[in-house]
């Protein structure tokens, strides 16, 4: 089993490139950034099954990251069954 986990960017801007390898490294499940992506960036992530919120405000990333968080270890448990 490949494990994932979600990782948070906190960029004012990702650029197509940095969503190529964030497909490459294959670990990664669900981006959080507080920029908003542009169409060609949204594409590659899509394409590579990566969830992407975007636009949120700084003070939700801790919240955000804490539901994650419990998602991720849920949904691993079910796997694991």
């Amino acid at each position: 089993m490949n494990k994932k986990f979600g990782e948070i960017k906190t960029r004012r801007n990702i650029l197509p490139s940095q969503a190529q390898e964030i497909i490459r490294k294959g670990t990664i499940d669900i981006l959080i950034i507080q920029a908003t992506a542009s169409p060609k960036t949204k594409n590659i992530l899509e394409q590579g099954g990566v969830t992407l919120y975007e636009g949120v405000e700084p003070d939700e990333v801790e919240r955000l990251r804490e539901v994650v968080a419990r998602e991720l270890e849920t949904k691993e448990k079910k796997e694991g069954e």
